[in-house]
C-alpha cells in the first residue's frame, strides 16, 4: 500500500482536456519503475490545473508505486527542509515504516527529518544531510517505485530543493520519479536552483496550456448533463480562458443561476466579476472577514490561533470559517483556501499597514504558543520593519536551529534580517560570517572584518581572527589572514606584558597557530613565518593548545627540511593523546611531517581516523581530500595498488560533485599513480583537468602537481620537456624557502634525466646544491636517493659502488620505489661491466620489489633487461588483479569482506549502480563468477 501525505485534490468538475499529459506520467513512472529515475517539472499560471492533473496523476500510479510521497508548498514562507519534513512525515521515526530505513548513512537525515536533534549539537555539514536523505529514498526505492510529488515547487524552500537535485544527479539507477508543479508568471519566484532541475537530463519539463473549446465544452456537459449551447460554451471560454480553476467557479455559479443556454449569456458577464474572491469576500460580516484575513495569513493552523489572530473567540470563528467554505473559498478538510489565488485575493485586500501588524500579531502568537524559533522567524521574514529584541533573538535562535540540520543558507537569512535592528551587532555578525563561510567564503570575510574593526580588546580578537583563518583557506585569502594574525598576536603580547597569564599564554598560541596556517598555505607565506616564529620554542604538548600550535610547528620544520627526526618527536606528541579534532590542521601538519620522516605507521593511523571520522559524518569533501593525501602517502611507502584505488576514488567523487575546478590534490595523486601504472598519457590527460586558480601559489599541491607532470612527460620520452617542468619545480621551492629535499624531489628525477642524456655536470651541480639539505633532513630514503643520483652520474666502477651503496642504504627505509630503482640501475651497470649473473641478481630484486609495488614502470623496465642479461623470472609477474582500476579495487576489496552494495555505495559516496558496473567488471577480470570468489581471488593474486 502507497503512503500518501500532504496533497490534496481540489473540489469540482472532474478532469478534463489533460488525458495525454496523465498517459505521459503514467508513461513515465513505468519508466522509473526498472530502475532509471525520472522527474517531470508541469509548469503553468494560476488556476491552469496543475494541482488537479497531479492527483489525478498520482492516482493512476496506485498501481504502480510502492510509495507515494506529497507536499504542497505554501506561499507564505517555510523553514529550511520544510518539504523534506512533509515529505518524509509518514517515516518519522517514531513511525514502525522507518524502523529499518533511518540506518547506515540514512541517519544523516535526521537533522532534516527531526529540527530537535541538530539544536545544540553545532553546525551539520550540507553535503552529509543530503546524502541521508538520498540514502533514505535509496532504501525506499528498494521496496518499489518511490514517486515524490510536489506542488507548487516554486515556493518551496532552498535546501529542500537543493537536495531535490543532489538526488536527481543520484537517481539514474533508482525506482525513482519526481513529480513537480510550477506555477509560472511575471511576478512568480524562480529559483536559481529549480532552474538546474529543470534542466537536468532526466527532467522532462510540461508546459500546461489553457483547455481547447472541446475541452471546455466536454466540462459544460460533464457538469449539466447536456451538451451547452455554441454560444455560451464559447462566452465561457473568452471569459475564462481555458483557464481550469476559473471554469470550475464558473460551472459552480451557473448552477446556481439555473440551466445554460444562449439567453443565460448576460449572466455570465456578472459572474465573470465574482469567479475569484473578493466580491464574495466583501459580502462577508466584519468578523468574518478578520476570520478570512488571519486564514490567509497562518493557513493551515488550528482554529484556536486563527480565532485569536481574528481578536475573536474560537466559537464565532467556527461560524465564519462556515460562511468561508458555503462560498468554496475554503478546502472542506482543513483552514486554508480552495486555491491560492483566492488566498492572494484575500490578502491583496488587505492594506498593506495592517498586512504587516497581522504578520507581527502571528509571530507573536507563535512565538508566545512557544512554537519553533523557525515556524515563527518565516513569518518575520515577511515584515519589512527594523526587528524589535525580542525578534532578534528568535531569529538567532532559528539559525542556530538552521545551521544545526546543514542548511546554511536558511541561517543567513534569518541572521541578516536580525542585523537590520544593529548593523553592529558582533555576535550577529560573526554567526552569520560563519554560515555564510559554507555557502561564499570571500563574502563572508567581509562580515569578520566588520567585527575586527568593532572589537578592539585584543582577546576578544582572537576567535575572530582564527575564524577569519579558517574560511580564509577556502576563499584564497590566507595572505590578508596572515597580516590579521600578525596584528592580533602583537596586541595580545603588548597587552599581556613580558609575563603573561595562562590564559594570555594560551591565546598566543592559538594566534601563533593561525599564523602558521595562513602562512604555510601559500608559498609565499613560508619566508615570513619562518621569520615571524624562527625564536618560538616548540611547547612540550600538554595542552590542546599547545599541541595545536606543535603540530603546525613540525608542519614548519617538515618545510624548512630540519632534521626529520626532530619534526617527527613534535609531531608524534600532537597524536599521543586524542583530544584534537581528527580533521583538525595540527594532525594534518603532524601527519605531513611523519610520513615524510618515514614514520609511515603512525602517519596512516591518523589519515585513517580522520577518513573513518569523515566517512561516518557523510562528509564526502572530506574524506574525498583525505583520500588523495592517502593516496600519496601510499607511493611513498610502495603500496601503489591502495594508492591508485584512493586516487582514483578521490577524483571520481571530486568530479562527481563537481568539486573539481577548486581542487589540484585528487588530480595530481591520480596522474601520480597513474604514471606507476604505465600509463603516462592518461595521467597527463588527468592533469589536464586542473583549473584551480593561482595553483602556482600554493605550497604543497602545486609541487606535486609539477612532479607528477614531469615524471608523465618523461615516461613519454619528452625529457627536455620534463627537465623544464623539474627546474620550474626546483626554482619554485628554492624561492619559497622550502628546503625539504624530500617533498617534491625534482633534484632526483633531474639527475638521472641529465644522465641520460649525458649532460653530467648539470646533474652533479643540481645534486651539490641539494646535498646540505639531504644531509640536515637526514633519512636513509633521502640519503640513498641522493646516493642513487651520484650513481646515475658516475661511470664505471665508482658508478656501481655508488649504486651499491645505495641500494643498500635504501634497503633499511620504506622506500621500496627508489629502492627497486636502485637495483634496477645497478643491474644494467653491472651488465655493461659484463658481470651478467651480477646483473641478473639484482634486476630480479627490482622486479620482485616493484610486483610487490605493483610498480608497472619500474616493471616496464627492469624485465627487458633481465632478459638482456640472459635472465627469465622464476614465476609471473602478471596478476588479473592489476587489471583493476583503482575504483574497482576498492569496491571489490569491500565487496571481499561481505558488505552489500549498498554499504559499499554509502561508505564510497557513489551510486549502488555505480558499484553494480565495478564490480561486474572485477568479475570479468579476474574470470569469476561472482561475489563468492572474490575474497579467494584477491587473496590469491
Amino acid at each position: 500500500m502507497a503512503l500518501r501525505s500532504g496533497l490534496r485534490a481540489l473540489p469540482g468538475t472532474e478532469l478534463a482536456g489533460r488525458e495525454w499529459e496523465v498517459r505521459l506520467l503514467a508513461d513515465r513512472a513505468r519508466a522509473a519503475a526498472v530502475g532509471a529515475g525520472q522527474a517531470v517539472l508541469l509548469r503553468g499560471p494560476a488556476g491552469i490545473g496543475k494541482t488537479k492533473l497531479l492527483a489525478a496523476a498520482l492516482d493512476e500510479l496506485d498501481g504502480i508505486a510502492a510509495t507515494v510521497l506529497t507536499v504542497a508548498c505554501p506561499d507564505s514562507g517555510v523553514a529550511a527542509y520544510e518539504a523534506v519534513r512533509a515529505l518524509f512525515e509518514p517515516l518519522q521515526p517514531a513511525g514502525a515504516a522507518a524502523a529499518d530505513l533511518l540506518t547506515g548513512s540514512a541517519r544523516l537525515a535526521l537533522p532534516a527529518l527531526v529540527p530537535a536533534l541538530g539544536e545544540g549539537q553545532g553546525s551539520a555539514d550540507t553535503y552529509s544531510v543530503m546524502h541521508g536523505l538520498h540514502w533514505l529514498t535509496a532504501g525506499l526505492a528498494a521496496r518499489g517505485l518511490v514517486v515524490l510529488a510536489l506542488d507548487d515547487v516554486q515556493w518551496c524552500d532552498e535546501t529542500s530543493l537543493r537536495w531535490l537535485g543532489f538526488l536527481l544527479r543520484r537517481a539514474e539507477d533508482l525506482p525513482l520519479l519526481v513529480l513537480m508543479t510550477q506555477r509560472t508568471g511575471p511576478d512568480e519566484p524562480v529559483p536559481e536552483v529549480l532552474g538546474e532541475i529543470g534542466a537536468a537530463l532526466s527532467c522532462l519539463t510540461v508546459d500546461l496550456a489553457p483547455l481547447s473549446p472541446d475541452a471546455v465544452a466536454d466540462v459544460l456537459e460533464s457538469a449539466f448533463g447536456a451538451a451547452p449551447d455554441p454560444v455560451f460554451a464559447a462566452r465561457v471560454l473568452d471569459l475564462t480562458g481555458g483557464n481550469p480553476f476559473l471554469l470550475d467557479r464558473v460551472v459552480s455559479r451557473v448552477r446556481d443561476e439555473g440551466t445554460p443556454g444562449a439567453e443565460r449569456v448576460a449572466l455570465l458577464e456578472r459572474i465573470g466579476r465574482e469567479v475569484v474572491a473578493r466580491p464574495l469576500l466583501d459580502r462577508l460580516p466584519e468578523g468574518a472577514f478578520a476570520v478570512a484575513r488571519a486564514i490567509a495569513v497562518l493557513s493551515g493552523e488550528d482554529l484556536e490561533t486563527i480565532a485569536a489572530l481574528a481578536g475573536t473567540q474560537p466559537g464565532p470563528a467556527s461560524g465564519a470559517v462556515r460562511a468561508l467554505r458555503a462560498g468554496e473559498l475554503l478546502a472542506p478538510d482543513r483552514l486554508d483556501y480552495a486555491h491560492d489565488l483566492i488566498r492572494t485575493a484575500v490578502l491583496d485586500s488587505v492594506p498593506p499597514a495592517e498586512l504587516a501588524r497581522l504578520r507581527e500579531r502571528a509571530a507573536v502568537l507563535l512565538n508566545d504558543r512557544g512554537r519553533p524559533a523557525e515556524e515563527v522567524a518565516v513569518h518575520l521574514l515577511l515584515l519589512d520593519s527594523v526587528p524589535q529584541p525580542w525578534m532578534v533573538n528568535v531569529l538567532r535562535d532559528a539559525a542556530v536551529s538552521a545551521e544545526g540540520r546543514g542548511a546554511p543558507s536558511a541561517a543567513a537569512r534569518y541572521l541578516t534580517r536580525a542585523l537590520r535592528a544593529d548593523e553592529d551587532d558582533v555576535a550577529v555578525l560573526v554567526h552569520l560570517s560563519r554560515v555564510q563561510g559554507q555557502l561564499d567564503p570571500a563574502s563572508s570575510l567581509w562580515h569578520l572584518e566588520r567585527v575586527l574593526g568593532l572589537v578592539t580588546d585584543p582577546r576578544r580578537r582572537v576567535p575572530v581572527v582564527m575564524q577569519y583563518t579558517m574560511i580564509s583557506l577556502a576563499a584564497q585569502n590566507s595572505q590578508r589572514a596572515y597580516a590579521l594574525g600578525e596584528e592580533a598576536l602583537d596586541a595580545l603580547v603588548a597587552a599581556g606584558g613580558p609575563d603573561p597569564s595562562p590564559a594570555d599564554r594560551a591565546l598566543r598560541m592559538l594566534l601563533e597557530s593561525a599564523l602558521l596556517l595562513s602562512g604555510l598555505d601559500e608559498k609565499s607565506g613560508v619566508p615570513r613565518v619562518s621569520a615571524r616564529l624562527r625564536d618560538v620554542t616548540p611547547p612540550p604538548g600538554d595542552t590542546a593548545e599547545e599541541r595545536q600550535l606543535l603540530g603546525m610547528l613540525s608542519s614548519l620544520g617538515t618545510l624548512q627540511g630540519r632534521p626529520a627526526a626532530e619534526v617527527a618527536d613534535q609531531a608524534s606528541r600532537v597524536l599521543l593523546i586524542g583530544d584534537v579534532a581528527p580533521g583538525g590542521w595540527a594532525v594534518l601538519g603532524a601527519v605531513l611531517s611523519l610520513y615524510l620522516g618515514d614514520h609511515g605507521e603512525p602517519a596512516l593511523t591518523a589519515i585513517n581516523e580522520l577518513l573513518n571520522h569523515a566517512q561516518s559524518r557523510g562528509e564526502a569533501w572530506t574524506y574525498a581530500l583525505g583520500a588523495s593525501t592517502r593516496a600519496l602517502m601510499h607511493e611513498f611507502t610502495g603500496n601503489l595498488a591502495e594508492g591508485l584505488s584512493d586516487a582514483q576514488y578521490s577524483f571520481d567523487v571530486v568530479t562527481q560533485e563537481r568539486w573539481a575546478p577548486g581542487v589540484s590534490m585528487p588530480q595530481a595523486a591520480l596522474g601520480a599513480m597513474l604514471v606507476r601504472q604505465g600509463d603516462p598519457v592518461r595521467a597527463e590527460e588527468v592533469l589536464d583537468t586542473v583549473t584551480r586558480p593561482r595553483l602556482s601559489e600554493f605550497t604543497l599541491e602545486y609541487h606535486w602537481f609539477l612532479m607528477a607532470r614531469a615524471r608523465a612527460r618523461a615516461a613519454q620520452g619528452d625529457v627536455e620537456g620534463a627537465l623544464t617542468v623539474l627546474r620550474t619545480c626546483g626554482d619554485s621551492l628554492r624561492g619559497s624557502g622550502i628546503g625539504n629535499p624530500v617533498l617534491a624531489p625534482w633534484w632526483y628525477d633531474s639527475a638521472e634525466l641529465l644522465a641520460g642524456l649525458g649532460r653530467v655536470a648539470e646533474g652533479v651541480a643540481v645534486l651539490d646544491e641539494v646535498e646540505p639539505a639531504v644531509r640536515r633532513w637526514g633519512t636513509t630514503r633521502a640519503l640513498g636517493m641522493l646516493e642513487t643520483g651520484r650513481g646515475v652520474l658516475a661511470d664505471g666502477d665508482a658508478a656501481i659502488e655508488r649504486l651499491s651503496a645505495a641500494a643498500d642504504v635504501l634497503a633499511g627505509s620504506p622506500a621500496k620505489l627508489e629502492l627497486a630503482k636502485a637495483e634496477y640501475l645497478l643491474g644494467r651497470r653491472l651488465l655493461r661491466r659484463g658481470d651478467t649473473e651480477g646483473a641478473r641478481e639484482r634486476l630480479r630484486r627490482s622486479i620482485d620489489l616493484s610486483v610487490l609495488s605493483r610498480d608497472k614502470q619500474q616493471l616496464g623496465l627492469a624485465l627487458p633487461a633481465l632478459t638482456e642479461a640472459g635472465g627469465r623470472m622464476r614465476s609471473g609477474t602478471d596478476s588479473p588483479a592489476d587489471a583493476l582500476s583503482g575504483s574497482e579495487r576498492r569496491v571489490a576489496e569491500r565487496a571481499a569482506t561481505g558488505a552489500t552494495n549498498r554499504e559499499i555505495a554509502e561508505s564510497l559516496f557513489l551510486t549502488q549502480r555505480t558499484v553494480e558496473v565495478h564490480l561486474t567488471s572485477v568479475y570479468r577480470k579476474l574470470g569469476i563468477k561472482g561475489r563468492a570468489d572474490l575474497a579467494e581471488a584477491l587473496r590469491t593474486w
